[in-house]
């Protein structure tokens, strides 16, 4: 198994002893001297009990310690724990007596947030970080839903919790046991429907998520989003079933943990790349020799030695500091030419690239599209390989849309892409690789990429193309120290839940790179040069610049905009926990409800559907179309896809404000249809100005004003910029920043609020915090100092 040796814990027991198991810990087959232990945590309103199956049927060298909460059974005279922060704080040292083994977490439903806040708090304490944490039943923490189950009248709790198939018929149906159990429900309900997440440093051991495909609580796409807790390897496993599914399925649960404890579990196919390995979707382990997915004995659990040459490279595996990484970003920053590549001659190479390959875009009917049709039973366009993406059909209800909602196109892709680049030092400063690269939604059809830009569909070959150069870099054992690695949204407009891997790893400076004419490295400074320019530095860039780290890399800065990216974030006008509470507050209070309908019921809300589009009756928001493609440098030279056309082009504006010497922009925290968690960062002003104008113009935004008027010396940044090439055909946005005077108010709405610039690349250390659009603001901010 791949674990690490625990360290010795003070008080302890022995190898060949236990400590007495108390209040708080059941074992109900005691091993006498175990490999490891699996600590269990219970369910909302479940017991230890609920763990006895599962502690008889794991391995022989694996015992499993049930967790049982104060409240219920033989505990019940006890006063519940109405938070999972106390309950945390109360059973960490008890877990912390049983740790002479290496220590594995595994929760159910309101018990995998408490395995989740143990990891941390353990990995904390340097004493006994976990080997493993295995979730079940719950979306990943950093999802945010409005859990208001608490509040229910009983009739209704009890109907809540019928829902999920996993209380006895006859119990519901018993008062009594009823008036017994009701309270434990209520109190666990609201420990975790008032439970926020708070971000921090990713767990660095592997996470296995187990859940059922029929979970009415647990979208696969949340389940997926643990994957960005952890630096290390991840594994999802489906199951046939609802909430409770382990119920019915215990021995192919067993043997799924028990293969996980033993290092020899895959990663899930659908979402982005991990750290060691590439990544397959699993089912539940297969009990058949031919197929089943161990790689070695199971007895065998100790870790290998890696590999020398994977030894070489443990230093550049490690993640870059990020206040270092934050100083090289500033030299590199301020270098605004290169004799690598001289700024002088990017346009001509670009130029070149564009002259030397073939590369064509029509439009076509949809029949013509080549592997896509549209369902017979739903309208919904897919590809019949059930992979790249689909368009479908989504209804959306939120607290400020008319209560029937709303109901749209929208492109499903549930994978996680690949946004990577790679950096390297030249004669001192960090040089970026970045690639001329086309796409078929481009306006211009060529702009400054990242290195690698792929979809899961391409870099595991369903597109049957060439292979992705310097892909390597990113996946496996890596020969570069990771900068960047944070998963970020996509547009939410016209994308579900979509989401990207964004990346920056850094190569030795003596480690020489084979580039090819599609490549060329470049400086930050230089790159700031071409983010003035129209349509020239792609979305996908934007990104993943945006994320470098950039706080206390000069705290002594002497200009606002200095301050603000590379000072103190102490500094701005609100603390980050300050600014959590705004946003966690936000996310919680807000409603998204979003249903993925038939792709032909989109015609209740006025879209149709001819042979060459699907539009809006009004003219408006967007539509969809078929293309024809041939490219001769692509991976696949000739292709058919659908395209998202947005019908005009949009306005997204950051209003900034030197607010004590620091220069502070105003976000919005924004409802989109598409948002993975209710709500994200944006800016100021996003919107199409054209719909907000005529008598059936909707809602003019706040401070949409405020920017159109805004003088010209006030306006420190205008530009336009292509959105995602990919997907969309010329979607272009008009990116402006504009500096309010000393007078202008700080009092704002409640959604808004003023952030600095290191706050803003701090949170980006994390995912879905900033918008796209946001994240491009960030990046072409760099232009003002």
């Amino acid at each position: 198994m791949s674990t690490r040796s625990a360290p010795p814990v003070p008080g302890a027991p022995s190898p060949a002893g236990h400590p007495d198991e108390g209040l708080w810990i059941r074992r109900y087959r005691p091993v006498r001297d175990p490999e490891l232990r699996l600590v269990c945590f219970p369910h909302a309103g479940g017991a230890a009990t609920s763990f006895v199956s599962l502690a008889r049927g794991l391995d022989e060298t694996v015992e499993a310690l049930a967790v049982q909460y104060p409240g219920r059974q033989d505990r019940r005279h006890e006063p519940f724990i109405p938070s999972i922060s106390s309950l945390v704080d109360q059973v960490v040292p008890e877990i912390l007596r049983w740790a002479d083994r290496p220590l594995a977490l595994f929760g159910h439903s309101m018990g995998a947030t408490v395995a989740y806040e143990v990891a941390r708090r353990l990995r904390g304490t340097g004493q006994a970080s976990p080997v493993h944490l295995l979730v079940s039943g719950r979306r990943a923490p950093t999802v945010r839903r409005r859990d208001v189950a608490h509040l229910l009248d009983d009739d209704a709790l009890i109907a809540e919790i019928a829902t999920l198939q996993g209380t006895d018929d006859a119990v519901l149906r018993d008062e009594e046991l009823l008036r017994l159990a009701l309270p434990a429900i209520r109190n666990d309900y609201r420990a975790a429907g008032t439970y926020a997440y708070v971000p921090g440093g990713a767990l660095d051991c592997p996470v296995t998520v187990l859940t059922g495909d029929r979970d009415p609580n647990v979208p696969l796409e949340e389940a997926r989003a643990w994957r960005e807790l952890t630096t290390g390897p991840f594994a999802l496993h489906s199951f046939p079933g609802g909430h409770f599914y382990l119920n019915d399925r215990m021995d192919e649960v067993c043997r799924t943990i028990g293969h996980a404890l033993a290092g020899t579990t895959t990663a899930d196919t659908t979402t982005g790349p991990v750290p060691t390995h590439p990544a397959t979707d699993t089912g539940p382990v297969p009990t058949h020799p031919a197929t089943d997915t161990t790689t070695g004995p199971v007895a065998s659990r100790r870790a290998p030695a890696p590999p020398a040459a994977v030894r070489g490279r443990a230093d550049a595996a490690r993640p870059g500091d990020p206040v270092d990484t934050a100083r090289r970003v500033l030299v590199s920053a301020r270098t605004p030419d290169s004799p690598v590549t001289p700024f002088d001659g990017i346009s001509g190479w670009l130029a070149e690239r564009l002259r030397a390959g073939r590369f064509d875009v029509s439009r076509i009917p949809f029949a013509e599209l080549r592997g896509w049709s549209f369902h017979p039973g739903t309208g919904n366009l897919h590809h019949a390989s059930g992979r790249f993406f689909s368009v479908e059909g989504l209804h959306v209800r939120t607290d400020r849309l008319p209560e029937r909602g709303w109901t749209q196109p929208i492109i499903v892709q549930p994978e996680v892409g690949l946004l990577g680049i790679v950096a390297r030092e030249i004669d001192g400063v960090l040089h970026f690789l970045m690639q001329a690269k086309m796409e078929p939604g481009n306006v211009n059809v060529l702009q400054v990429s990242p290195t690698v830009q792929a979809t899961r569909s391409n870099f595991t070959g369903v597109h049957r193309g060439r292979d992705i150069r310097y892909l390597d870099l990113f996946m496996g054992p890596r020969r570069a120290r990771v900068l960047v690695d944070s998963i970020q949204s996509e547009q939410a407009d016209w994308f579900l839940a979509k989401r990207n891997r964004n990346m920056i790893v850094e190569l030795a400076a003596d480690d020489d790179l084979d580039i090819g004419e599609d490549f060329r490295w470049l400086t930050l400074g230089q790159i700031r040069r071409l983010l003035m320019l129209d349509n020239v530095v792609n979305m996908d860039a934007r990104s993943i610049l945006a994320c470098l780290p950039t706080a206390d890399a000069d705290t002594s800065a002497p200009s606002p905009v200095l301050r603000s990216f590379f000072g103190a974030p102490g500094e701005a006008r609100h603390g980050m926990a300050e600014v959590l509470t705004w946003f966690t507050g936000v996310r919680a209070l807000r409603e998204l409800v979003q249903n993925r309908v038939p792709l032909d019921a989109v015609t209740a809300d006025g879209w149709y559907r001819t042979p060459h589009e699907i539009a809006h009756e009004s003219g408006r928001h967007f539509r969809v179309m078929a293309a024809e493609v041939s490219a001769s440098s692509r991976e696949v030279t000739s292709w058919t896809q659908p395209l998202i056309e947005p019908q005009v082009p949009g306005l997204m504006a950051l209003l900034v404000k030197s607010v004590d010497g620091v220069l502070h922009a105003l976000v919005q925290a924004r409802v989109d249809v598409g948002h993975l968690n209710v709500a994200e960062l944006a800016p100021t002003v996003q919107c199409r100005p054209e719909e907000h104008t005529g008598p059936q113009g909707l809602p003019r935004p706040p401070y949409l004003e405020h920017v159109l008027s805004a003088p010209a010396e006030d306006v420190r940044y205008d530009a336009v910029q292509s959105e995602e090439g990919g997907r969309f055909f010329h979607a272009r946005n008009r990116y402006v920043i504009v500096e309010v005077p000393p007078d202008f108010p700080e009092d704002a709405p409640e959604d808004f609020a003023w952030l600095s610039f290191a706050q803003l690349t701090g949170l980006l250390a994390h995912g879905n915090y900033l918008n796209i659009e946001l994240r491009t603001l960030v990046a072409c901010a760099h232009t003002l100092y």
